[in-house]
């Protein structure tokens, strides 16, 4: 067994309910000293496509060793399965909801395994808590150090369950973060000559840091994690724009190389 193993919880779980605090139980009663970082327990719930901007900007931040479960899972209970993956940053298990593949495609290439229902019979019948039953099972059992192939079996890429990719000029809302700030489908890869983007008769100026423009007025930049970005400098763009996440925007964007979500 690893000691001390450094595992990171990411979850739609929020934090008015006993869940997060059942499944790090179950980490802590089975493992010896492990560090547990909660990466976010407000993803969006039931939205497995809007956790993997998340991971794309927290996965690449921990060393080689580490551990990782997410839970997105609207389809607790049901014929889904299990998925483990090997990459850059680690271990990651996670439901095959779409965000294993979504995975591949953006932090490929990845070593993927799907979990054999039959190894965790408590877990299978689980209807309703399989992150505790299912998932944290096999993490546990990968620290542990028993052979993968006992309680997994190699997947290819094309068998993994898909999230139809965004097409583009339409920028997909992926989060409104605690100050506002509304987080756009779109990373750069190479700069933009320009954005442009009007919301009802807010035509708002592309600029490149925050304190371009004056307190209470809107922009749109490109941010430390490589996102579109609109803001209300001290202010909340989100509350300002009636924004919410899952929303869609119409974005115009000149020059440079990006990808949409």
């Amino acid at each position: 067994m690893k000691e001390s193993p450094l595992i990171t919880l990411a979850t739609d779980f929020g934090y008015n309910d006993p869940y997060v605090g059942v499944l790090k139980g179950v980490l802590y009663s089975h493992l010896k000293n492990p560090g547990i970082v909660d990466i976010t327990h407000n993803l969006p719930v039931f939205r497995p496509d809007l956790a993997l901007p998340f991971l794309l900007d927290s996965l690449p931040w921990f060393p080689a060793d580490s551990y990782h479960l997410v839970i997105v899972d609207p389809g607790v209970g049901s014929e889904r399965q299990g998925i483990l993956m090997r990459g850059f940053f680690g271990w990651i298990v996670l439901p095959d909801n779409g965000l294993p593949q979504q995975l591949l495609k953006w932090l490929g290439p990845l070593e993927a395994y799907l979990l054999n229902k039959s190894s965790f019979p408590e877990g299978n019948s689980s209807p309703t808590f399989q992150a505790r039953d299912f998932f944290a099972p096999a993490l546990i059992r990968l620290i542990q150090g028993t052979p993968i192939l006992d309680f997994s079996s190699p997947i290819r890429a094309e068998q993994l369950k898909t999230i139809p990719e965004q097409s583009s000029g339409n920028c997909l809302v992926w989060n409104t973060d605690h100050f506002g700030n509304i987080l756009l489908g779109y990373h750069v890869q190479k700069h933009p000559a320009e954005v442009n983007i009007l919301l009802g008769r807010e035509k708002i100026p592309f600029v490149g840091r925050y304190q371009d423009i004056r307190p209470g007025e809107l922009g749109v930049l490109v941010n430390s994690s490589r996102w579109l970005e609109i803001f209300s400098r001290e202010d909340s763009a989100a509350n300002r724009l009636n924004v919410k996440i899952g929303d869609r925007i119409p974005v115009g964007i000149v020059g440079g190389e990006g990808r949409y979500l």
